[in-house]
């Protein structure tokens, strides 16, 4: 018969090799064998010395804990092990507990049994009770945010008090922290209570309402969830680019963060808005976030002030580029921030703005053009210099870091003693002139008004112009006659024609080449019309309109490539005798 630890047992004994063996074991129904005698009698006391759990095992005294009561005013101790425990739970000293007293058959030793914790050990004894919420369960633990501290918090599930419910995230609980015996650097919960939704709050939210004005805005206002943001505060303390900045208070540098979910998305505050707003304070480790964030004031446009002034350095698909009043940085911004129309917005032109920070860069907003003579002009020398390019504008050359180009005065040799200039778009006296490295060009100098720095103007590239026709027109670009890198056509966009004239097939133009470092191609820039290229003769056109395109009349032939002779020039030089030539195929 097989037999299972804790089964009752019936058996002889005999002596075997000078030792005492059981024989003859037969097995007896569950609770015939009885060791103690169990007082019914329910016993109130406290817990002197606990049983360590951790090392139970390697301990010699079977009974180690000890419990104090009293009875009749007389005071007595009672010892008790891991197996009178009635839970799974830690016990702690000086918890109040309620037992029964056992006395052992075979030496009448007494001992405490069937211990049950209290209640009231909860509000008497001198244990710090904290809170928190459940947000991992996994197989046999779990972990808890902790209300008042910044570390999640280990449980084990026979840390719960009631084992008739089953833990499950969000649960909202009480629980007392004790050092892991196991791992040194990690502290667990223990002795674990549930409580009632929405007794934990990880924030406090002020009643008083404050008044302040907008410093930053969100950097990435539809990123992350605002409640991962928030937990990122409420866990270090920093402020990510999530949050914008309210400055309040008669305190130099106090401010508060906010997030756009905080506020009216109707009414977006903008930097330099006055708004109202409450403060939430997390509770763990003090940060503050402005909540209920209202715009009450602003006085200017969609809450920008106009206090920046510049000049259209580049306009691209949908977005462009400012210069600085300056000419030190560039400033990005949006078609759609811009107040008019677009299409009527030139090179050069001067501008005001507010700015905006985003993912640490600076954009424009509230973009409208000047009149022109509106910003003071530099101051312009009429010496005329020369000089070479020696690094071109970043819009020109994205892969730098400076924004401004370069001109060295003189030649191209390269001196120890050379002056250098930079110069911007507004430098140049074609802003739309492509400058390079190693351009040939010739300048003025310019003191500016801001800050008396000396920089090029009137910058103008020295190059060789060449004529070519227009041999091929495909949308907004097109090909010239003039063949570049192993015979291929120049290649130009509609942009480089001079007063945005309409060119056709067979167009006379000259035109400027220049190399692009960065793709590596050559390109035709500063394009104008010389002349049109004439009608086609009346015969040719009447031709034309007699001829039959239909499937019915022939194949349809199309020119794909026009001849070209052994000169390289389009048709033959050298006529052939009439004799010579093959009688062509006529159809009837």
């Amino acid at each position: 018969m097989e037999m299972e630890l804790g089964d009752d047992v019936e058996f002889s004994i005999q002596r075997r090799n000078g030792k005492e063996v059981a024989v003859s074991v037969v097995r007896l129904p569950e609770g015939t064998v009885i060791f103690d005698d169990i007082n019914p009698e329910q016993i109130k006391g406290q817990v002197l010395k606990v049983v360590d759990r951790s090392s139970s095992r390697h301990q010699s005294d079977t009974l180690p804990g000890k419990i104090q009561f009293y009875r009749d005013e007389k005071e007595y101790e009672l010892p008790f092990g891991e197996k009178d425990l009635d839970t799974t739970f830690t016990i702690l000293v000086k918890d109040w507990v309620q037992f029964n007293v056992a006395t052992d058959r075979r030496d009448q030793v007494q001992r405490a049994t069937n211990i049950e914790l209290l209640e009231e050990s909860f509000s008497m004894s001198e244990e710090t009770r904290e809170m928190g919420m459940v947000v991992v369960v996994k197989e046999g633990f779990g972990f808890i945010k902790c209300q008042d501290r910044e570390s999640r918090m280990f449980f084990h599930f026979s840390e719960l008090l009631d084992q008739s419910r089953q833990v499950q995230p969000q649960d909202e609980v009480e629980f007392s922290v004790v050092q892991d015996a196991t791992v040194p650097s990690r502290q667990n919960a223990i002795r674990i209570r549930y409580l009632p939704h929405g007794t934990v709050t990880f924030e406090q939210i002020s009643k008083e309402t404050y008044t302040g004005t907008v410093e930053k805005e969100p950097s990435n206002q539809f990123g992350r969830s605002p409640s991962k943001a928030k937990d990122e505060i409420n866990r270090n303390g920093s402020v990510g680019s999530e949050f914008g900045q309210i400055a309040y208070g008669d305190e130099p540098n106090q401010t508060v963060s906010y997030c756009i979910t905080d506020c009216d998305p109707r009414n977006l505050p903008k930097i330099g808005d006055k708004v109202q707003f409450s403060i939430c304070e997390s509770k763990c480790n003090g940060a503050k976030v402005a909540l209920e964030v209202k715009v009450v004031g602003r006085s200017a446009k969609n809450g920008f002030k106009y206090m920046h002034q510049g000049y259209v350095a580049a306009l691209k698909d949908g977005f462009g580029f400012i210069e600085s009043l300056e000419h030190d940085q560039e400033i990005f911004f949006h078609f759609s921030v811009y107040d008019g129309e677009v299409s009527h917005l030139d090179l050069g032109a001067e501008v005001e703005y507010g700015v905006s920070q985003k993912n640490s860069r600076i954009s424009a907003e509230c973009v409208r053009r000047l009149p022109k003579g509106t910003i003071e002009a530099d101051d312009v020398r009429d010496e005329m210099l020369e000089g070479v390019v020696v690094r071109p504008i970043r819009c020109f050359n994205p892969d730098q870091d400076e924004y401004s180009g370069l001109i060295r005065l003189g030649g191209k040799e390269e001196n120890s003693e050379e002056e250098l200039y930079e110069f911007g778009i507004t430098s140049l006296q074609d802003k739309r002139e492509f400058l390079q490295n190693g351009d040939v060009v010739q300048f003025q100098i310019a003191v500016v008004k801001s800050n008396g720095k000396e920089r090029a103007a009137n910058v103008k590239a020295i190059r060789k112009k060449l004529q070519a026709t227009v041999e091929a027109i495909k949308g907004q670009f097109g090909f010239l006659s003039h063949e570049v890198e192993d015979g291929k056509k120049l290649f130009f966009h509609m942009s480089e024609v001079k007063d945005s004239v309409l060119l056709q097939q067979g167009d006379k133009v000259e035109f400027v080449i220049i190399h692009n470092q960065r793709s590596g191609r050559y390109s035709a820039c500063n394009v104008t019309r010389l002349s049109i290229s004439g009608p086609r003769p009346e015969h040719m056109i009447c031709r034309f309109r007699s001829q039959s395109v239909s499937d019915e009349g022939g194949p349809r032939l199309i020119v794909l490539r026009q001849p070209r002779g052994p000169d390289s020039t389009n048709g033959f030089k050298c006529s052939r005798d009439r004799a010579d030539s093959l009688p062509l195929a006529t159809t009837g």
